[in-house]
């Protein structure tokens, strides 16, 4: 298993700079500068988290790595990165997006688990967009189901919410914030999130991204 795990996560890493050279293909950076990195509603840091990403796609098909700071005393590690492919498309109104994601963490490593994600999108009335978002893991057999609600006010302001649950033992999430697009490539998010095994906290992010090629 371990040996199978390292060369996928090999093989989704030579993809970016392999998708790189090839004709209509995109590529994507951006960060994420957060006062705390949340999981699933969990704490997975004890203070603010620095987030890269860089992602390529062809047709519909992409991959990516993102990163985290993460707090020793509360996930064994201090960094995690995560590496993902999948296809993503849309059939009128309706957008889905396939996926699997694979967790790493460093200091000390650990590779940690993997998710098949299913995403779906479709907007009921404009501008609301209607999210509902199915997360797997084969190994530990469990199912994030998650339900989300977005609602663009402007070109420069939105407001979301969702609610998750986590099945087997799991726990229920969930989100209230908004959103104001400061440029094209920058953003400010602010959000409560909370759960049902722990305290909620407000979170205050900023984003950038731009598009490569």
């Amino acid at each position: 298993m371990r040996r199978y795990t390292q060369a996928s996560a090999l093989a989704i890493t030579l993809l970016i700079p392999t998708f790189a050279t090839a004709q209509d293909v995109s590529v994507s950076a951006g960060a994420t500068l957060t006062s705390r990195y949340l999981f699933n509603g969990l704490e997975q840091s004890t203070g603010a988290a620095l987030q890269p990403w860089l992602e390529a796609e062809y047709q519909g098909f992409y991959a990516g790595i993102w990163a985290s700071n993460t707090a020793r005393s509360l996930v064994g590690s201090s960094a995690e990165v995560d590496l993902y492919l999948g296809y993503r498309n849309a059939v009128g109104q309706f957008s889905y997006d396939l996926g699997y994601t694979r967790y790493y963490y460093r200091n000390p490593n650990v590779d940690c688990c993997g998710e098949v994600i299913l995403a779906l999108g479709y907007p009921p009335a404009e501008p609301l967009e209607l999210g509902l978002r199915f997360a797997h893991d084969p190994v530990a057999d469990y199912i994030n189901t998650r339900i989300s609600l977005d609602y663009a006010i402007n070109d420069k302001i939105g407001i979301s919410t969702n609610y998750g649950t986590i099945s087997k033992g799991g726990h229920d999430y969930w989100k209230v914030g908004g959103s104001y697009a400061i440029s094209d490539n920058f953003g400010i998010d602010v959000a409560w999130e909370d759960t049902n095994i722990s305290d909620g906290l407000i979170v205050v992010s900023l984003n950038t991204s731009f598009n490569l090629r």
